[in-house]
Parts: C-alpha cells; structure tokens; sequence
C-alpha cells in the first residue's frame, strides 16, 4: 500500500484541507490514514507540539526535509515507552546548552537544566497525573524554548539544528528516524546513549 505523495512545498502553520497545503504534522495525519489535522493521535504528543514548532520556525527552503521524518514521526505513539516525555524533554535540553555559549551564565543555566532533565530520565515512574503534567506544562516549555533558542542561529544553522532536533526526539521514543542530513560535525552533543540514557 503506498501513502499519499508527498506535497511539493511543506507550508507553515495549520489548514483547512489539503488543497490549501500542509505542514508536516498534517502530512503525517494524511500518511498514517488519520484525519487531517496537525495534532493525528499516532504521534507522542510532545512530538506533536514539537513538529509544529519546528515547521514554522524553519525556512521555506529548508522546511521540506522534514518529509523524511513523517513516517518516524507516525509510529512514535504506537511505540514510545514509559519515560518518552522525560527523553525528549532531555534532547530538548541538551539542543539549547549545545546552542549556548559555555561559560555564559545562560550556558550554566543550560547545562543545570540538561543534566535535571537527564536524572528525569532514570527517576523512578510517577503516576498519570503528574506524568499529564508535566507533558503539557514544564516538557511542552522545554520543547518551546528549544525551537526559539536554535532559530535564532543563521538561518542555514538553524534550519540543520532544527531538523537533527525532531530527529533525535523521534528516536528518543525508540523509534529510528530517516536522515538525509549530514552527521553532526564531530564535538557535537553527545547521545543518549553517550549520556547514558539509552533504552
């Protein structure tokens, strides 16, 4: 069975139907058979935040390499496991302090904040509500602040950051993002394995 062919041009922010465009998380609606929306329920929910953010903030020239990580990015609420949340908050976090300059006080900001987020991910499980919380308040600011700190880079830089960040939160989940980027430059941010938050 094959998907629907994929639009010419991604667009940015949300439509009606898609005779007036779509924007990537749309494109997945239409690629998972959901209804079109940018919100389709086979996504992590903060994958679905996270998708929106980027989509806007990056350029019409770069916007279209997201196409290979709608289907990543469908499988994502099918398989994302206990501590998903917490992962992408984390890769969230570990974007902003590699996108800050160390030794800054915003950079010692960042790295208190990544390496809180990196015990969030060993902690131990909390129940629905806390989880629901944290999801829609903290995790989703996280997620805000990332997409905001990495478009302010030149406009090429940011269009790659964004892009490698969706990537890795979608693998943050379990799930293996397609890649059509360049690898990072060597000395970027470490991995989660690296960091020791593999699954």
């Amino acid at each position: 069975m094959t998907g629907p062919r994929p639009p010419a041009q991604l667009r940015r922010y949300a439509h009606q139907d898609p005779g007036d465009g779509v924007c990537l998380m749309e494109y997945v609606s239409l690629l998972a058979g959901a209804p079109f929306g940018d919100d389709p329920a086979c996504v992590h929910p903060l994958l679905n935040v996270l998708g929106r953010l980027v989509n806007d903030a990056m350029s019409d020239e770069g916007r279209n390499e997201l196409l290979v990580l709608a289907p990543a990015l469908a499988a994502t609420g099918a398989v994302s496991g206990p501590y998903s949340t917490e992962r992408i908050e984390y890769v969230c976090r570990r974007a902003v302090r590699s996108a800050t300059a160390a030794g800054t006080r915003a950079g010692r900001r960042a790295l208190r904040r990544e390496r809180a987020a990196a015990r969030r991910c060993r902690a131990p499980g909390r129940g629905k509500v806390a989880r629901w919380v944290r999801l829609h308040g903290p995790a989703r600011r996280t997620a805000e602040t990332a997409v905001r700190t990495l478009a302010r880079l030149p406009v090429q830089e940011a269009d790659h950051a964004l892009y490698r960040l969706l990537a890795d939160c979608a693998e943050a989940t379990g799930v293996r993002a397609g890649d059509r980027r360049q690898p990072r430059p060597a000395g970027g941010a470490p991995s989660l394995s690296a960091a020791g938050l593999s699954r």
